[in-house]
């Protein structure tokens, strides 16, 4: 495989896994204009969650994918309503401060159960490749695409065409006003946390397929997954895959023509360029404020 090949495939791969983690920012920023720094966390739980379950090879691979979604969707769901809920009404910047804090303790938790080396999956999908256009596929980069498009397409149609996405929009445009109009805004939080822990969660089982459920590199793809959020815009979902194929793109495109020592100099500063010259990204809302 050619190398500009392969770094467009792994661009492809990479950026679906930025786009899983995304969405989630983007789901909750909408919902209560929180900034979660705990989607790191979620996807390390459920990728270790998804390694348990699949031990047992009778049980379907697509099973175990939606049993961890649901376990982890509804655990994050709980933290929110016994955990964030009162400070969250009191301060969305306090909440996404508290979120490092319930990282960190995921991060431990995982690391007590199941230790800090990397495990290796059983072989849960195919592992057939296939040749296109100078690519080698792997089935697990497939499924990898497969359900970032999926879920994104999913959340979508689930802001424009269901009430539940029109009650975020009503909270993300004025929280005290639809209180007044009689939308619970910690209703809709509360499911707002609960799909972004269930996407992080398809997120972490997304990088365990192709390679192993490894600690450190899940829980780092969370903080390196951010720039592409701050790109495509923190309110917007479809923003948060694109945002996430062309930061991998850059990231792979840096790779080849500067090395691996460069990416995160250049990802982060491309973060903090966006922020400068439009803090909105690229597909967000910008802001107005009358002075």
């Amino acid at each position: 495989m050619s190398v500009a090949a392969q770094a467009v495939e792994g661009s492809i791969v990479t950026g679906s896994m930025y786009g899983l983690v995304g969405v989630g920012f983007a789901l909750l920023f909408r919902a209560s204009k929180v900034l979660s720094f705990t989607q790191g966390g979620f996807m390390l739980l459920g990728a270790f969650i998804f390694y348990s379950l699949v031990q047992d090879k009778s049980r379907p691979f697509v099973v175990s994918v939606l049993i961890t979604m649901a376990v982890v969707g509804v655990f994050s769901a709980l933290v929110y309503v016994i955990v964030f809920a009162r400070v969250a009404a009191r301060q969305a910047f306090a909440t996404s401060v508290a979120t490092i804090g319930l990282a960190g303790v995921l991060e431990a938790g995982v690391a007590i159960k199941y230790g800090t080396a990397p495990l290796s999956l059983p072989n849960v999908v195919s592992q057939r490749a296939y040749h296109v256009l100078g690519m080698t596929i792997a089935t697990s980069d497939i499924w990898s695409v497969a359900m970032a498009v999926v879920v994104v397409a999913a959340a979508l149609l689930l802001l424009k065409l269901t009430p539940l996405g029109l009650r975020m929009k009503a909270v993300a445009d004025n929280a005290s006003l639809s209180v007044h109009l009689g939308v619970s805004a910690a209703r809709v939080a509360t499911v707002a946390w609960g799909l972004a822990g269930a996407t992080a969660a398809l997120a972490g089982i997304s990088f365990s397929l192709g390679s192993a459920v490894d600690p450190v590199g899940v829980s780092n793809v969370g903080l390196l997954a951010f720039p592409a959020i701050i790109l495509g815009g923190l309110d917007s979902v479809g923003g948060a895959l694109l945002g996430g194929f062309v930061l991998a793109g850059v990231q792979n495109g840096v790779q080849v023509w500067l090395g691996t020592g460069w990416v995160d100099i250049v990802s982060f500063a491309l973060m903090l360029a966006i922020l400068f010259f439009r803090p909105s990204g690229l597909f967000g809302t910008a802001e107005v404020v009358r002075l």
